[in-house]
């Protein structure tokens, strides 16, 4: 049966409004657009169509941008997150969902392939802060309400912060189809107030780690940046030089000894001999007992996984109480101390001195996501010379998978009191109260069964 002509366009029209309205719903989603374009940038789409970038271009889920040399664009997105792409740099949308009824339907992930790229987190980001990741070809970053930049090539992650904090870990195979920070034992936190610190990865390394902060963005300076966010700190604290380390590492140890006193005489003849008295022991005092550490606190995560032999950490909005300040940090706990400012300085006239274990708490944690193996502390040392600026500790633990171990770290004292280990075979990051009395430190090994990681304090 042949239709009629008005017919016959009337379905042709029909037809292309189903098929316009099957594309619209399969179509990426909008989710921000070019507000800054300087030099050559491209988005390539889905559907492998590019595009050059102007202002106003809009940025779909799934997207990749890609800037030339002398390229750079910032763009901003429907809920107020914005990137700055540096030049020569590849980014990929691959999520930006957001759901307030089901906040388990949010998901904001980037994959930066090589560059430079600045993030600000936007509302949807700060509403559902477990829900956002940036993957490199090495790292794993998730934040907690952040402005941040990475340097990433596909060997090397790098990361400092300006405001929040991230989490940084390796990009393992389990972490790269999950959301917020990856938990594998090896992650660590860089907080803005981790002055002068930045976070790198290299492809070789079981876990990131802290180095001297560096300006990610200099490359780019003539560049404006991004209007209206914090601006960075300029005036970077500089890694204290690297000093040698004498071969005399000991500790002084306390020596305490019975002396055996002999009373009594015999009495002159003619009278009868007066039995001597049985010799007088006198009995050493007892060992102390584990030092009072009452300046140092350790915060914690929430999703900390905190062993039954930590009793001492705290959560990190109680450890921030009463003026404390932040100084080193890992994935899992904060050390904060009493400070008047970010910029105090330790102080004290002792040539060196001695610490003893107040505190410690350690697990291992196995592949293949099993739960974390609880590790013994059994004692340790930990000295200090304060005229040479360096440290040397060694503390005993056991296992049932790694067995009896002894961890050994030598390294610096910062000025401001803060510990870097620079030699041994453990990674060691910690500080000291300002008035030198206290200590505590993080610190993590890699083993063939796991990786162990731990928190100390020490006292007087």
């Amino acid at each position: 049966m042949k239709l009629h002509p008005i017919l016959r366009a009337t379905a042709a029209a029909a037809l292309c409004g189903i098929a316009g309205l099957a594309a619209a719903q399969t179509a990426p989603a909008t989710v921000g657009e070019a507000t800054m374009v300087i030099g050559v940038a491209r988005v390539t789409g889905v559907d492998g169509a590019s595009r050059a970038v102007e202002r106003g271009t809009p940025i779909r889920v799934g997207d990749k941008v890609e800037t030339e040399a002398g390229g750079h664009v910032h763009f901003r997105f429907v809920d107020g997150g914005r990137l700055s792409i540096r030049p020569s740099s590849r980014l990929q949308v691959e999520s930006y969902n957001h759901s307030s009824q089901d906040p388990a339907l949010t998901a904001i992930k980037f994959r930066l392939e090589e560059g430079v790229v600045r993030s600000i987190t936007g509302s949807w980001g700060e509403a559902a802060r477990d829900r956002f990741r940036l993957n490199t070809p090495v790292a794993a970053i998730g934040v907690k309400g952040t402005d941040f930049v990475v340097k990433s090539d596909s060997d090397r992650t790098t990361a400092s912060v300006y405001t929040g904090a991230i989490v940084l870990s390796p990009l393992t195979a389990g972490c790269v189809v999950t959301l917020g920070p990856c938990r594998s034992g090896t992650e660590k936190l860089l907080s803005e107030d981790m002055k002068g610190q930045m976070l790198e990865l290299n492809r070789q390394q079981t876990s990131p780690q802290l180095v001297p902060l560096v300006d990610l963005l200099a490359q780019n300076r003539r560049v404006p940046q991004i209007a209206d966010s914090v601006r960075p700190d300029k005036t970077a604290v500089a890694e204290a030089s690297r000093q040698d380390i004498g071969s005399d590492k000991a500790v002084m140890t306390e020596a305490r000894s019975a002396g055996v006193v002999a009373a009594g005489s015999v009495a002159p003849p003619p009278a009868p001999a007066i039995p001597a008295p049985p010799p007088v022991v006198e009995i050493p005092p007892p060992p102390p007992g584990p030092p009072v550490v009452a300046q140092l606190v350790w915060g914690r995560w929430d999703w900390t996984s905190v062993p039954v032999s930590d009793t001492f950490s705290r959560r990190f909005e109680e450890a921030m109480q009463n003026g404390r300040m932040g100084t080193v940090a890992n994935g899992s706990y904060g050390l904060y101390r009493p400070a008047p400012d970010e910029n105090a300085l330790l102080q004290t006239n002792e040539a060196s001195a001695n610490f003893r274990l107040a505190a410690s708490s350690a697990q291992l944690f196995v592949p293949d996501m099993k739960p974390p193996e609880p590790v013994a502390v059994n004692g340790g040392t930990l000295s200090v010379d304060f005229s040479r600026a360096t440290f040397a500790t060694q503390l005993n633990v056991s296992n049932r998978s790694i067995g009896a171990n002894t961890l050994q770290a030598d390294g610096i004292v910062k000025p401001n009191g803060v510990l870097l280990g620079q030699s041994g075979n453990a990674y060691i990051a910690g500080a000291l109260s300002l008035d030198a009395k206290e200590a505590g430190y993080f610190f993590e090994k890699a083993f063939p069964a796991g990786n162990l990681s731990g928190i100390t304090l020490w006292g007087r």
